[in-house]
């Protein structure tokens, strides 16, 4: 039996606890155990990817930058949970999500970090007497289109130092602020600067 087969007989049945009466708290726990799956970067990542298709070990490997050895262990404890299956298709071992839903995981984890995103930098929005909107942009736009367009610009400013910088969008909100703040800048004029570091590639 291949090392990629072992555990494939878990997968046949999964058994449900009965729940006390008038609680949840088994479905909460299997709920809670299913969030474990994937509470790790390497198995988000592989969700993603089968999300896509299926995939092939060195597939996976390719997409994940993991070894084959530390991959199996993600593996396992996303076979653990039902999240992904192993099967033979044209004579090679290929995993597949389990279930379509699975996906869903990913889609309501980014639904909830651009919400807070979005909430991050709204609560960071300055006074009106330091957000010059129509200093910057001219006569090209209203001062309510401005609010709209800078904003955008705000939270794209946000994006993109996180991912400079590998922290949060929270945190890339307010290292935003306090740049602005320290530079005497509009929070606008910091996140157009951001961007052309961005685009620069460079940080002056």
């Amino acid at each position: 039996m291949s090392s990629y087969d072992v555990g494939t007989e878990s997968q046949q049945a999964l058994a449900v606890e009965p729940v006390p009466d008038g609680h949840a708290g088994g479905s909460m726990d299997a709920a809670a155990e299913l969030f474990k799956a994937v509470a790790h970067p390497a198995r988000a990542q592989i969700l993603e990817l089968l999300t896509e298709g299926e995939c092939t070990i060195p597939e996976l490997c390719d997409g994940t930058g993991l070894k084959p050895s530390h991959l199996s262990r993600h593996l396992t404890q996303m076979r653990g949970q039902h999240l992904i299956k192993c099967l033979r298709s044209s004579g090679r071992l290929v995993y597949r999500l389990a279930y379509p839903e699975a996906a869903g995981l990913l889609a309501a984890a980014r639904s909830v970090l651009q919400a807070r995103t979005g909430e991050a930098v709204s609560s960071l929005r300055p006074t009106p007497e330091v957000q010059p909107f129509t200093s910057l942009w001219g006569e090209r736009f209203s001062a309510p289109e401005a609010a709209l367009v800078s904003r955008s610009v705000i939270a794209d400013a946000c994006q993109a130092m996180a991912a400079r910088t590998g922290c949060s969008p929270e945190a890339a909100a307010g290292r935003l602020i306090t740049v602005a703040r320290t530079c005497k800048m509009t929070l606008l004029e910091a996140a157009l600067e951001e961007l052309r570091i961005g685009e620069d590639g460079s940080e002056d």
